[in-house]
């Protein structure tokens, strides 16, 4: 039980320092990656230590990296994201582990919380005609032969900060996680409602 809370105490650090460089400087640096999954992955051997079965601990959190960094790899081949968000949710799957559909959670938090942003951004910035515009000319072209990402959404299109959307969709999750429920119905209980 230690160990969990080791492991989450660390994971929330990396995820603001992540979040912050992301909306700062626009990116998500190595520096706090690697690092965060090697410890992700060794936090999740000393879980599985505490629980007498090392191998299937370590095991966990290994797949738990291999999805949250194998579902936007694809998503960064596609030219969709840049690679420090792709390691970012590595990490996060590192620490969070497989069995418990941790990493799955993740995942389908920050692309929730991406998909958000990238509407308020859109609105926001006048841009609404624009990126509707590109996203039916992408369609179009996309399934050309030979028609990359490229050749449908010009470079020049607004980015959404996604490490940023990791930090806040993993911490929703870990925060629904934690009390188990939604936040709304936390927030119910807590205002005795």
């Amino acid at each position: 039980m230690i160990w969990e809370w080791v492991s989450l105490i660390v994971l929330a650090a990396v995820l603001v320092a992540a979040g912050a460089s992301d909306l700062a400087r626009g990116k998500v640096f190595n520096w706090l990656t690697y690092p965060a999954i090697v410890v992700g992955l060794a936090l999740g051997a000393a879980q599985g230590a505490a629980d007498e079965v090392v191998w299937d601990g370590l095991l966990d959190h290994v797949l738990g990296f291999g999805f949250g960094f194998g579902i936007l790899f694809l998503a960064y081949l596609l030219g969709g994201m840049g690679g420090g968000d792709v390691k970012l949710m590595g990490a996060v799957g590192a620490f969070l582990g497989w069995e418990s559909e941790g990493a799955l959670h993740a995942v389908f938090y920050s692309f929730l919380v991406a998909a958000a942003l990238g509407v308020i951004l859109m609105i926001w910035r006048g841009e609404t005609r624009l990126v509707l515009r590109k996203l039916w000319l992408a369609v179009r072209i996309l399934p050309l032969p030979k028609a990359g990402m490229k050749d449908a959404v010009p470079v020049d299109t607004f980015r959404v900060p996604f490490g940023f959307a990791v930090c806040v969709g993993t911490l929703w999750f870990l925060a629904e996680d934690l009390i188990g429920g939604s936040l709304l119905d936390g927030a119910g209980r807590l205002l005795g409602l």
